[in-house]
């Protein structure tokens, strides 16, 4: 199983502004001795579930939530700073490709409603590809959806024409899937927006208690009532929802073999002339071949310009897959990920020692893989009062927080109107289109274990 996370991870380039009013927060001195509902994890999905949990039930529900590190310090306060669904992903059940798009027009919603400073912005999506083996598959993929769901196919476009491919950038790929919908952000400040507003709303600060630097060693099922062990003291909560992803199995150990941590890397490059000003990119870019799976987004001239660029798993030094330390970087890696963008784009200028762009931040972070590619969110079957959202293979923006929804309106249900717990769930998941491939169940736990 997975350990807890590391306390002295790599720094972020998304940690540089950190929240004020987040930093090492404790809405209260101790503890709380108990509590309605106990959230594990505070990034996208425990803030979404906090936000939603709050604001559904009134003044009844009384919630906590507690983070090993800061909050948001984990996989979304690392990640690569996109917000793109991938529509062709599950040609055969377009019900992914349209949660996903749910999720990322929810987000795009918010940040305009709420005015959150998080630099979203909407932009096209470009999938470039590099071997035919993963081309063939796309194509696939792409004429099933034709057949399955025409509207979500039409909002991609495949593209092989070797001059449009130029314009894209992406002068050396075989193809690239371009896609309408797709955007950059910050996240970290996303979810910040929404957990500073919890702590300081007078109608929620005597109902939520955020606890940071509060690790969780373990969980203990008593009839009614979940203990939720830390080295400070012990929380008894009516719910517990395991908001932890990489990191689900050292609550859960049942989940080790389904939940696996993985660290990925991500670097902030400094854009090198042909890369700036006016040659800014102007889209997200995926790469693809076989074993290779790296992404970039630029943020705006204004605020700096740089290269956030993350993959190159396959030409780490050590292991990356069963691990949950991010507090090291991968000197193979780091390497890769500076030279890799002079090669994809072709940049002028860059030979011998000019190979590599600089960097001014490099660090990982902590992906939860699922063993059958999708997430694991509901009540956890074995485990009474437990509920989980987690398991997104790297995948999380535009699964959350939706996912985190859900969960919410389950519990909410289940604690004001008595409403039994499976049904509660489906109520939640049909109100809000969770794929059933989403769903925990019995069957879908022993199904995954034969793959």
């Amino acid at each position: 199983p997975s350990g807890l996370p590391s306390e002295k991870p790599t720094t972020s380039f998304w940690h540089i502004e950190p929240s004020p009013l987040l930093k090492s927060h404790r809405s209260t001195r101790d503890l709380p001795e108990k509590a309605d509902v106990v959230i594990i994890g505070s990034g996208m999905t425990g803030a979404s579930v906090s936000h939603h949990l709050l604001n559904a039930s009134g003044d009844r529900i009384s919630v906590v939530l507690l983070d090993a590190r800061e909050a948001c310090w984990g996989a979304t306060g690392r990640n690569g700073g996109h917000c793109q669904p991938i529509l062709f992903q599950s040609p055969q059940d377009p019900s992914i490709a349209l949660f996903e798009r749910q999720n990322f027009k929810a987000i795009q919603r918010l940040v305009r409603e709420r005015d959150i400073d998080c630099e979203f912005v909407s932009q096209e999506g470009v999938k470039a590809i590099y071997d035919d083996h993963y081309l063939n598959t796309v194509k696939q993929s792409l004429s099933i959806l034709k057949k399955t769901h025409s509207e979500l196919a039409s909002l991609m476009t495949l593209v092989t024409d070797r001059d449009t491919l130029v314009n894209l950038r992406v002068p050396t790929a075989l193809a690239a899937v371009v896609t309408r919908e797709a955007a950059r952000m910050w996240p970290y400040k996303f979810v910040a927006n929404f957990l500073e507003e919890l702590v300081t709303t007078p109608q929620f600060a005597n109902r939520f208690n955020l606890q940071t630097w509060t690790p969780v060693e373990s969980l203990t099922q008593d009839h009614e009532r979940v203990s939720v062990n830390t080295p400070r003291s012990t929380i008894i909560a009516k719910k517990v929802v395991l908001a932890t992803n990489g990191y689900t199995s050292h609550l859960l150990p049942d989940f080790t073999d389904l939940i696996v941590p993985c660290r990925g890397q991500m670097s902030a490059l400094i854009p090198p002339e042909s890369l700036a000003g006016d040659n800014r990119l102007k889209a997200s870019y995926g790469f693809e071949a076989t074993g290779t799976d790296d992404y970039l987004v630029q943020r705006s001239n204004d605020r700096g310009g740089e290269l956030m660029f993350g993959g190159g798993r396959a030409h780490s030094n050590a292991a990356t897959m069963g691990v949950f330390d991010d507090s090291v970087v991968d000197d193979k890696t780091s390497e890769y990920l500076r030279r890799q963008l002079v090669n994809a784009f072709v940049l002028p200028g860059h030979t011998g020692q000019n190979r590599l762009l600089e960097a001014s931040h490099m660090w990982t972070g902590i992906m939860g893989y699922s063993r059958d590619d999708h997430p694991w969110v509901g009540p956890v079957p074995g485990h009474p009062n437990v509920y989980m959202a987690a398991g997104y293979t790297g995948h999380g923006m535009p699964n959350s927080w939706l996912c985190g929804l859900v969960i919410a309106e389950c519990i909410a249900n289940t604690l004001i109107s008595g409403t039994e717990d499976e049904l509660a769930f489906q109520q939640a998941c049909s109100a809000n289109g969770l794929p059933t491939a989403y769903q925990i169940t019995e069957e879908r736990l022993s199904r995954a274990r034969t793959l």
